[in-house]
C-alpha cells in the first residue's frame, strides 16, 4: 500500500490540472473561486501525501510500467530524493497562495493554474525517480508543462522568451540523452538504476574511459541547461517576462533545481565518483561552474531590471550547487544539497518580494524603488532577510551553505599535491567569496534605495496613487513572512532545518 502511494504526488496534480483545463474558456468571473478551490485542494492534498510518505519512508519501489527490456519507469524513496521532495512539498502550497493574489485580475486563470499544478506533479516525479530513464522522462515533461507558463502573458516578448526556453531545453535534453545511452551501454546492472557510488561496469568502462568521460560532460551540460550553466544560461533572464509566481518557481524550485538535482544523480548515483574523480572531465565541469559563478554575479551587478538582476543571481547561485557536485566528494554532495535547500528559500523570497512591489506599484527597475521601504515595510523586511542570507552573513541560511561549500573545496584541494586538482578547488573557494561581495553590491543597492532614497521630500510629480502604495494582501504577505522565518531558522538551527544529519547520511553512502 505504501509503495502505491508513491504515484500519488505525481498523478494527483496531473488530474487536478486536467480538471482546471476543462474549466478553461468557461470561467468568466474575475476572481474564479472554482479555480482557487480546485488548485488549493489538490495542492494541499499532494503536500499532505508527500509529508506522509516522508514520515513512512517506503522501502520498496513502485514500477509503473516497463518500456523495453530492462528499462522501467519506477518511483522510489531514498534520502536524496526525499530532500528534494520535502522541499517542493513545503514550498508549493505557499507559492500557490501567493499566486491567488498575484493573478487575481489576470486572464486565462484556469489554464495558468492547470499548468502550475501539473508542474508540481512533474517535479515530484523527478524527485521520486528510481532510475535515470524515469528522471529523464519527467525532465522532458517538465519542459512541456512549464512552456505555457512562460508564454502566459502572450506578448511578443513572452513568445520570444518561451521559444528560447523551449529550444534550449530540447537541445539540452538531447545532450543528456547521449549520457543516458552510454551509461546504459556500460551499466553494471544492465539498467539505469541509481546506486550510491555509481552504476558503471568499471572493468568494461576503463576500456572506453575517454569516450565515457565525454558522454558525462555532454550530459552534465545537457542537464545544466535547466540549471543555467554558462554558456547555456541564456533562456533564464529572458524567462523573467513570465508572471512572478512562475519565475519564482522557475528560479527557485521546479526547473532550475530539477537540473541541479539531475546532475547530482548523474554524478554520484549513475557514473560514480570513483570513475570521474581526478579526470579531465572533473576539471572541465569544475571550471565551468567556477566561470558561471563569477559571470552570474558580475552580470547581476550590471543589470538594472530587478527581476533580471535576480535571474543572474540565480545563475550564479545554481553553480554553487553544481560546484559542490563537481567536487565529487562526500562533503561536496552534502554542501551541494545544503545550498539547494537554502537557495530555494532565499530566492523564492526575493522573487516574491519583487513581485509584490511590481503588483502594488508596477515598478520593475531598481532605480524606481526609492522610498518604498517605508511604504511597504513587511515586504522589504522580508527582502532584507533574503538579501543578507544570499550575501552569506552569519546567522542566516546562506552562510551555512557557503561555509560547507568552501570547506568541501579546501578538503579537496589539500587532498591533491599538484596540478588542476589543487588549483581549481581553491579558485572555486575564491570565486565564491568574490560572488558574495558582488551579491552584497547588487542586493544592498536595492535596499539602500528603498530605505534611504535620495529625495524624500516628494515633489510636485508625486501622484495620489504613489502616496497610497502599501504592502499587498495577506495571501502574498504570509508566504513572504514564512520564507523569511525559515531562512532565519536555517541559520540559527541548521541541524534541524537544513536536515544536516540526513545530508551527512547521503554523503556517507557515496564516500
Amino acid at each position: 500500500m505504501k509503495e502505491m502511494m508513491l504515484a500519488a504526488p505525481v498523478f494527483l496534480p496531473l488530474a487536478g490540472g486536467a480538471a482546471l483545463l476543462a474549466l478553461s474558456g468557461r470561467q468568466r468571473e474575475k476572481d474564479g473561486p472554482a479555480v482557487r478551490i480546485i488548485s488549493g485542494v489538490f495542492t494541499l492534498g499532494v503536500s499532505l501525501v508527500i509529508f506522509w510518505l516522508l514520515n513512512r519512508s517506503p522501502k520498496d519501489s513502485l514500477v509503473l510500467f516497463r518500456l523495453y527490456g530492462s528499462l522501467t519507469v519506477k518511483f522510489q524513496m531514498d534520502p536524496m530524493g526525499s530532500v528534494f521532495l520535502g522541499l517542493i512539498g513545503f514550498l508549493w502550497p505557499l507559492a500557490t497562495l501567493y499566486a491567488f493574489e498575484y493573478m487575481k485580475y489576470e486572464e486565462r486563470k484556469p489554464a495558468f493554474f492547470a499548468y502550475y499544478l501539473m508542474t508540481y506533479g512533474i517535479t515530484a516525479g523527478i524527485a521520486l525517480a528510481g532510475n535515470l530513464v524515469t528522471l529523464y522522462l519527467f525532465y522532458e515533461m517538465l519542459t512541456l508543462v512549464t512552456f505555457p507558463l512562460v508564454l502566459h502573458p502572450m506578448t511578443k516578448e513572452a513568445q520570444r522568451a518561451s521559444r528560447k526556453y523551449l529550444y534550449y531545453s530540447i537541445s539540452g535534453a538531447a545532450f543528456a540523452f547521449i549520457g543516458l545511452v552510454f551509461l546504459l551501454s556500460y551499466s553494471a546492472t544492465g539498467t539505469t538504476e541509481f546506486i550510491a557510488g555509481g552504476n558503471l561496469n568499471m572493468e568494461a568502462a576503463r576500456g572506453q574511459k575517454n569516450l565515457l568521460l565525454l558522454a558525462y560532460i555532454l550530459a552534465f551540460f545537457g542537464f545544466g541547461v535547466k540549471a543555467a550553466l554558462f554558456p547555456v544560461h541564456g533562456w533564464l533572464p529572458k524567462a523573467t517576462v513570465a508572471p512572478t509566481p512562475v519565475t519564482a518557481l522557475l528560479h527557485a524550485v521546479a526547473v532550475v533545481k530539477s537540473g541541479a538535482f539531475a546532475i547530482l544523480r548523474l554524478t554520484y548515483f549513475s557514473y560514480g565518483t570513483e570513475f570521474l574523480k581526478g579526470t579531465w572531465a572533473q576539471w572541465a565541469v569544475l571550471s565551468a561552474t567556477i566561470i558561471t559563478i563569477a559571470f552570474g554575479s558580475t552580470m547581476a551587478v550590471r543589470e538594472i531590471h530587478w527581476k533580471r538582476r535576480l535571474a543572474y543571481s540565480t545563475i550564479s547561485n545554481l553553480s554553487y550547487i553544481l560546484f559542490g557536485a563537481a567536487l565529487m566528494s562526500p562533503l561536496g554532495i552534502m554542501a551541494s544539497l545544503c545550498h539547494l535547500m537554502a537557495h530555494a528559500f532565499m530566492k523564492i523570497c526575493s522573487f516574491f518580494c519583487a513581485g509584490a512591489v511590481i503588483h502594488q506599484t508596477g515598478k520593475t527597475f531598481v532605480y524606481e524603488l526609492d522610498g518604498l521601504g517605508k511604504r511597504m515595510p513587511v515586504t522589504f523586511a522580508c527582502l532584507t532577510v533574503a538579501s543578507l542570507s544570499l550575501m552569506g552573513i552569519p546567522l542566516f541560511a546562506g552562510f551555512i551553505s557557503k561555509w560547507n561549500l568552501i570547506h568541501g573545496a579546501f578538503s579537496l584541494g589539500t587532498g591533491w599535491t599538484k596540478g588542476m586538482g589543487r588549483i581549481l578547488p581553491f579558485m572555486g573557494a575564491g570565486v565564491i567569496l568574490y560572488s558574495a561581495l558582488m551579491t552584497g553590491i547588487y542586493m544592498l543597492t536595492v535596499l539602500v534605495r528603498a530605505y534611504f532614497p535620495k529625495d524624500t521630500s516628494g515633489g510636485p510629480d508625486r501622484t495620489e496613487t504613489e502616496e497610497n502604495i502599501s504592502d499587498p494582501g495577506w495571501r502574498m504577505l504570509l508566504p513572504l513572512m514564512v520564507f523569511a522565518a525559515v531562512i532565519l531558522l536555517m541559520g540559527i538551527k541548521p541541524e534541524v532545518f537544513l536536515q544536516m544529519d540526513r545530508l551527512r547520511q547521503i554523503g556517507g553512502t557515496i564516500g
